[in-house]
Parts: structure tokens; C-alpha cells; sequence
């Protein structure tokens, strides 16, 4: 008896229960730390140009906020 190779199911007929895959998720570090991380020395370098307090203060927030994010190493 030989057996007949079935044909593979086409990636839009599959279920999302076909198989076992893992879960991919984002940290928080990836996800938020490290965008304010980059806003952040991007407000540093326009609170340097401007020379506005108010924008060092804004910049160090959200450098200080990436930096806490980032350190966490949490994944939700």
C-alpha cells in the first residue's frame, strides 16, 4: 500500500490552532523604554540648540523615564 503525501494546507485555510508555535511578545523595554530613550536625546538636542530650561527639563523626563523603562526588562 502506498501512501499519498497530502497536500500542505495553504497558509490562509490553516487555523490558528494548526500547530504549536511560540508566542512572541514585546518587553517593556523594547516597546517603551527605548523610544523616550531616543526622544529624549533628540529633546536634549533641541533644548541644547534653543537653550530653553523648560526643554532640559522635558528632555531629562523622558531620558530619565526610557532609561527606568529600559532597565526594567519586564515582559507584559
Amino acid at each position: 500500500m502506498t501512501e499519498r503525501k497530502q497536500r500542505r494546507k495553504q497558509s490562509w485555510m490553516r487555523s490558528q490552532s494548526d500547530g504549536f508555535r511560540p508566542i512572541k511578545q514585546v518587553g517593556v523595554a523594547a516597546s517603551i523604554g527605548l523610544p523616550l530613550i531616543m526622544s529624549g536625546i533628540f529633546m536634549l538636542a533641541i533644548a541644547y540648540s534653543a537653550g530653553e530650561t523648560l526643554l532640559w527639563v522635558l528632555a531629562g523626563t523622558l531620558l530619565g523615564g526610557g532609561l527606568l523603562a529600559a532597565s526594567m526588562g519586564r515582559i507584559i
